[in-house]
């Protein structure tokens, strides 16, 4: 039987870094006097060694100093290496057994081929990846998996900076990684985003589309994670008794989804869940890796249902699909500009005048199309008052247009922005706010309609 098996257990796995997993092993093997201060010297040394014979082969041959920054770099990047490797034994006092007959140089190369190993394999699963990944309008997505995976091999460079990771991974798996570095975490990241990929591929792409409108029209933009909000609404589909591939539930539907999670305690709706995995894993023919790693994301499903039952969000959580492509489109065009001349004659006018009404005055009289207009309330240094006065006289598709151009801009938007659009876009929006309610859902509607042909 393996010793390993038989052995008593020691180090707790859980105190140990997934980060730094060498550096934590050796604190721990030592503080539960499984290593001496003997062993730990000699350790030192090695790793000094290791450091110096590394040294020369990032100056070319050359055993003259660097810089300490580097040299603490290529420190961790070297006892990175060494962690990988130590990882590989079934137990924490294997990893410490070996580092007690096993030299640090000999381990460094090992732990150098299991980076070559988990490269090759990353790479090999990322190449299937590209092949099969959904078609999505969310921007995040495809330069993530495309873009972002293929610059972590672009620049990785294991032999003097292993633990460097070198992008930010934007888009956000649903599983849970713990804090990794270089190719260890590409490797855990890819992998993950290739079994969400795969759960989602077995649902047609329009239908995915059509389901994150009901959420965010514009979720193109948003970070989300696709696979959850899938899984989620596969999930409710199948509760409610409707095709699950077709992701799509009616306002009855999620009104039912509402109301049963509310008023059900955690163990029934821990069993509805399950019950329903168990229907969508064999109506789906979801097997190995995959249906694990679904089955692994269910808890915090099912944790995000019972914290907003709790909070009275769940439509948040269950959503009817949007189709945009069915919704109104009101073209507009703000039509031709006059001549700079005859623009600067009228601005010159207004400037001249003091009284605001007869400003106003002057702006009715000679701009006549909705493009001299929105020039004029950048150009002219209006109050607001006489901003707001001038608003007053147009029709609401024509505040729509302009409020389509000139959204109330957020603080960060805004530091891209010049004062007068800043100045614009809140004008407008309190022009909006101001109106009765109804008149506001109308905006709503027709802003979001309205295709800018300019």
């Amino acid at each position: 039987m393996n010793n390993s098996l038989n052995r008593v257990r020691i180090i707790e796995g859980s105190r140990l870094s997934a980060e730094f997993y060498f550096q934590s092993l050796l604190e721990e093997a030592y503080g539960k006097g499984l290593l001496g201060d003997s062993d730990i010297e000699r350790v030192q040394l090695e790793c000094f060694d290791l450091l110096a014979y590394k040294t020369e082969r990032f100056n070319n041959g050359d055993s003259s100093s660097i810089m300490v920054e580097k040299a603490q770099s290529l420190m961790t990047s070297n006892l990175f290496t060494i962690g990988l490797w130590l990882k590989t034994y079934p137990t924490p006092e294997d990893a410490v057994e070996a580092l007690q007959e096993i030299s640090i140089k000999e381990l460094y190369q090992k732990g150098c081929k299991r980076i070559d190993t988990l490269t090759l394999s990353t790479k090999t699963i990322h190449q299937m990846l590209l092949k099969q990944c959904i078609d999505t309008k969310n921007q995040f997505y495809r330069s993530t998996i495309d873009g972002g995976i293929n610059g972590f091999f672009k620049l990785y460079n294991p032999e003097f900076a292993a633990q460097e990771t070198h992008i930010t991974a934007d888009y956000q798996v649903f599983s849970h990684i713990p804090k990794l570095d270089g190719i260890e975490f590409i490797s855990a990241y890819t992998n993950a985003l290739y079994y969400e990929n795969q759960f989602c591929s077995h649902f047609a792409s329009e239908d995915i589309h059509h389901m994150l409108c009901g959420y965010v029209k514009d979720y193109s933009k948003l970070l989300i994670n696709i696979y959850e909000f899938v899984l989620t609404a596969a999930i409710g589909c199948l509760i409610v008794g409707t095709d699950a591939k077709a992701l799509c539930m009616s306002a009855a539907a999620t009104q039912y989804l509402k109301e049963l999670f509310t008023r059900k305690q955690a163990d029934e709706a821990h069993i509805i869940l399950q019950e329903a995995f168990a229907e969508l894993g064999v109506s789906l023919g979801l097997l190995g890796s995959l249906n694990r790693y679904v089955q692994s994301s269910l808890p915090a499903i099912e944790s995000k249902i019972r914290l907003a039952a709790r909070q009275q969000t769940l439509d948040q959580i269950f959503f009817v699909s949007a189709y945009p492509e069915n919704d109104p489109i009101i073209q507009i065009s703000f039509g031709e500009k006059m001549e700079d001349e005859a623009y600067r004659n009228v601005l010159d006018e207004m400037g001249q005048c003091l009284d605001s009404t007869d400003r106003i005055a002057i702006l009715k009289e000679h701009i006549h199309s909705l493009a001299d207009l929105e020039d004029a309330l950048l150009d002219a240094a209006l109050t607001d008052a006489e901003t707001q006065a001038v608003l007053q006289g147009l029709d609401l598709t024509e505040i729509a247009a302009l409020s389509k151009r000139h959204p109330l801009l957020s603080e960060l938007d805004g530091l891209d922005a010049s004062l007068s659009e800043q100045t614009l876009g809140k004008n407008l929006h309190d022009f909006i706010c101001a109106l009765p309610t109804q008149q506001q859902k109308q905006m709503a509607k027709v802003i979001d309609a309205i295709v800018d042909e300019s």
